[in-house]
């Protein structure tokens, strides 16, 4: 600052590009099945444009004091950003720092990923040489994205409706998962993304009340899975057969081996308009006939059982496996549900078992069947059974039940259920095939019917809409309190009808169509109207006790009293139709009504006059705002739009919305100066 009426003037720092923590190239291309949360991945952006926003103060007293300007940017940029592998379904809501909206609330366009989708039209338009139309990839394209003050793209996630999102969650209002019988044939053969295998290698899951599908269906195993990381296929495979309590076996086909899935589920199943009728039939009952002798070293037969049995430690079994999985009704953050086998936590105590990562499951009812299923087969299924049998027995499978009947090891007609069969070479045939199974204990494979509570942690939607602004109180700055008295000023006053209407971004225009950003309102304003006229007041400076000035502000609010001196320096500041006033007592008369007394009038050199009931009244305090008119702007219709947000700053309102409230600003003059005689030695001056 330099000189009497001089200046200081600052300038932030203006970025070149967009903030990045990483970028990197060759990354997975999430497959989505179901409705699950997913990233977007930043794969192309251009038109990075900087919007200045310059601020000015006055300093120092009487106006000699010169002025502090402050210019500040914030930024946008044209962004496409990858979702998942297409064609997908939709996006239901978008997560973007601490607040949730749409795809529409937030400028963004989808394209859903399809094999012949068309290029985006802005890209079209703007940039044809750039138009790539990333077939078979799902999109989410912004050509206004919102860059903040760091030019730092926000952190942003999806709720992607899928592949194969058919099943209905209950308790939610547009999220749909997957039936896992779908997603196995799909990952399996699909001729994209799939391993590409033959449909023709793939069993039937769907036809019959024992099948896979039908098993899905009347527990509730619906999933969700997202496939996002570079894994095996049988890795994922894997997980979901945890996730339906469920085996993969390959079986002979008509000409060639061919994958079936076969569900643990031991008991029958009525729910969801399907019933599982499980296979409970032995296929063999296997005796002394059928065992096939232990042979000592030198090949002969010992006479020892035909049947070894190993038996789990106690200290290695855990009655309770716990599940982690995405809540959806939490934003498909991580949560961890266990159901504990409770007999065996009375007997011995809970021994709980490492984590289960399921995130495919987004439904709590889901991982709590599979929790109490894994805690159950921990504590029951213990005995493995290993004997050889002849080759008569070769179209034995995996997942098949048998019985086992040995009086040496008291074991008459045990039911057990098949785990692996191994079939010897050439060279060993004679000692036919040997089979390891484990036991079969009726009921273990089936989750009881209880629920548990749900969660009551969920946190606040930060997004939430806060509705419109209510009408707002525009008005010109008398010029004596503007903050440059030279320079065309206005005030504005708004509130809204929400409680969580926590302040807005105010817009302004001279065409109503081009708008820029004026400033903010931080927090609801008091501001209303007079139920009662005001009289003038004539008495200069001194306090009015006469008159009392009733107001009431119809979207709430308080006004409090101060002491007298406050009062008497303007501490207490209203506006009140063109006149500024303080006033002392606050008394409350009705909801958001008050009548002010002790009033000083006329402050800052406006007029102490009558006011009639029903004029325009705003509490000066730090929640109103002031706009200064730029040259370019004075004697122009001025077109003012409030894009509200909430209490935590989001919402997702659209400018475009928003109502437009004109005003046309005037020159405030300065009120005219007072006579002063000045007299230097014997001679007065006027």
């Amino acid at each position: 600052m330099s000189g009497h009426h001089g200046g200081m003037n600052t300038t932030a720092n203006r970025l070149v590009g967009i903030q990045l923590q990483t970028s990197a190239y060759g990354g997975v291309i999430p497959i989505i099945y179901g409705t699950t949360r997913a990233a977007g991945n930043l794969i192309y952006y251009t038109d990075f444009v900087a919007t200045p926003h310059t601020t000015s103060q006055n300093v120092g007293k009487g106006g000699g004091g010169g002025s502090i300007s402050q210019t500040t940017y914030t930024y946008t940029a044209c962004v496409v950003l990858a979702l998942s592998e297409g064609p997908i379904q939709g996006v239901n809501q978008i997560w973007r720092d601490q607040t949730v909206g749409t795809m529409a609330g937030y400028g963004y366009t989808l394209s859903t990923g399809a094999r012949t989708q068309a290029v985006w039209s802005y890209l079209t338009s703007n940039h044809p040489t750039q138009a790539c139309a990333y077939s078979g990839l799902a999109l989410a394209c912004n050509a206004l994205e919102d860059l903040g003050s760091d030019a730092r793209l926000k952190n942003n996630s999806f709720e992607v409706v899928g592949i194969l999102a058919t099943v209905q969650d209950p308790n939610e209002a547009a999220a749909y998962d997957a039936l896992p019988s779908d997603v196995v044939v799909d990952m399996l053969s699909n001729a994209f993304y799939g391993a590409g295998w033959n449909p023709a290698k793939i069993g039937d899951l769907v036809t019959g009340a024992q099948s896979y599908a039908t098993y899905c269906h009347a527990a509730g195993f619906v999933l969700s899975p997202a496939f996002d990381t570079q894994r095996p296929g049988a890795s994922y495979l894997g997980d979901i057969l945890t996730a339906t309590n469920s085996e993969a076996v390959l079986h002979s086909g008509a000409t060639s081996m061919v994958l079936d899935i076969v569900p643990y589920g031991d008991t029958p199943i009525t729910a969801n308009g399907y019933t599982y009728t499980p296979n409970t039939t032995p296929l063999y009952d296997l005796t002394y006939d059928d065992f096939l002798g232990v042979l000592g070293p030198d090949g002969k037969a010992t006479g020892k059982s035909p049947i070894t049995i190993t038996r789990g430690s106690t200290q290695d079994v855990y009655n309770d496996v716990p599940v982690e999985y995405l809540d959806r009704s939490t934003g498909y953050n991580t949560s961890v549900v266990d159901a504990p086998e409770p007999n065996d936590v009375a007997t011995y105590g809970l021994k709980r078992a490492s984590t289960l990562s399921l995130h495919m499951i987004t439904r709590m009812a889901v991982a709590q069947a599979v929790s109490l299923i894994q805690s159950q087969k921990q504590v029951y299924i213990r005995n493995q059974y290993t004997f050889r049998v002849g080759w008569r027995y070769f179209l034995l499978e995996p997942m098949d039940l048998v019985t086992l009947t040995d009086p040496i090891l008291g074991l008459s007609r045990k039911v057990v259920r098949v785990v692996s069969i191994d079939f010897p070479d050439e060279q060993n045939e004679k000692n036919g095939i040997t089979i390891t199974a484990e036991e079969w204990p009726f009921g273990v494979a089936t989750a009881t019917a209880y629920s548990l509570q749900n969660p009551t942690g969920t946190g606040q939607n930060q997004s939430v809409d806060p509705g419109p602004a209510s009408t707002p109180l525009i008005f010109n700055s008398p010029a004596l309190w503007a903050e440059n008295a030279s320079v065309p000023e206005i005030t504005i006053a708004a509130a809204g009808a929400s409680a969580l209407w926590g302040g807005a971004t105010i817009w302004v225009s001279t065409n109503n169509t081009t708008y820029s950003k004026a400033g903010y309102i931080s927090s609801p304003c008091r501001y209303g109207t007079l139920t009662a006229p005001l009289a003038a007041w004539s008495g200069g400076t001194t306090q009015d006790l006469t008159n009392t000035l009733s107001v009431i502000m119809p979207d709430g609010g308080t006004l409090a009293g101060t002491d007298a001196a406050s009062a008497a320096n303007g501490m207490n500041l209203i506006w009140v139709d063109g006149e500024m006033i303080s006033y002392q007592t606050a008394t409350l008369t009705g909801p958001g009504a008050y009548n002010l007394t002790g009033l000083y009038r006329g402050l800052y050199g406006t007029t102490p006059g009558s006011h009639s009931s029903g004029a325009s009244f705003a509490k000066i305090d730090g929640a109103i705002e002031r706009y200064q008119i730029p040259a370019g702007q004075v004697g122009s219709m001025l077109y003012i739009k409030l894009q509200s947000f909430n209490v935590w700053g989001g919402g997702g309102r659209q400018l475009s919305s928003e109502t437009a409230y004109t005003f046309a600003p005037t020159q405030q003059l300065l009120p005219a100066a007072f006579g002063v005689t000045i007299q230097i030695g014997s001679t007065p001056f006027i």
